[in-house]
């Protein structure tokens, strides 16, 4: 078996660590994804989407199992218990290499799906910071160089919806 001793030594820095992880994942989900997804539902003027975020959600999962794990295999408990814990946070860590892999894939199909939707793509305005964060405005003389996504929504002259950055 493992030596609980270093388990229980391990827990005292992964567990904050872990900790940490999980409340950047649910801000991030919070604060990025959910309005991301509401500002799409909404047709809002601009949207802002970042594909890689689509892992977060899972991280967030596989930090909360991997606490429960090493807490498991640090008490003595029956092994079929822990067994189970173990098989959760591998099937855990495999959705999120799947949730990697598939990141190009998203990358791709907002490409498709997007323009289907009312959305020209643009790369022109302000803070769009790398090729990972793509913006998206429903009218295309929005696109202005050096704009920012707040203009976008004042030229649009709509308060923006809940979820629009």
């Amino acid at each position: 078996m493992n030596d609980i001793q270093q388990i229980r030594k391990s827990l005292i820095w992964g567990v904050p660590l872990y900790l940490g992880l999980i409340a950047g994942a649910y801000l991030l989900t919070v604060h990025e994804i959910l309005p991301t997804i509401e500002a799409i539902t909404s047709k809002a003027p601009v949207v802002r989407i970042a594909p890689s975020l689509q892992l977060i959600p899972f991280v967030g999962i596989a930090c909360i199992l991997g606490i429960l794990v090493a807490s498991t295999r640090a008490v003595p408990l029956n092994a079929r218990n822990v067994k189970r814990f173990e098989r959760a946070f591998i099937a855990a860590v495999g959705v999120c290499v799947v949730a990697m892999v598939l990141i190009p894939v998203t990358s791709v199909l907002q490409r498709v799906y997007m323009p289907r939707n009312g959305y020209s793509m643009c790369a022109e305005l302000k803070d769009n910071p790398t090729f990972w964060f793509t913006d998206w405005v429903r009218n295309p003389a929005w696109c202005v160089k050096g704009k920012s996504l707040e203009w976008v929504n004042e030229q649009a002259g709509a308060t923006a919806p809940p979820g629009t950055p």
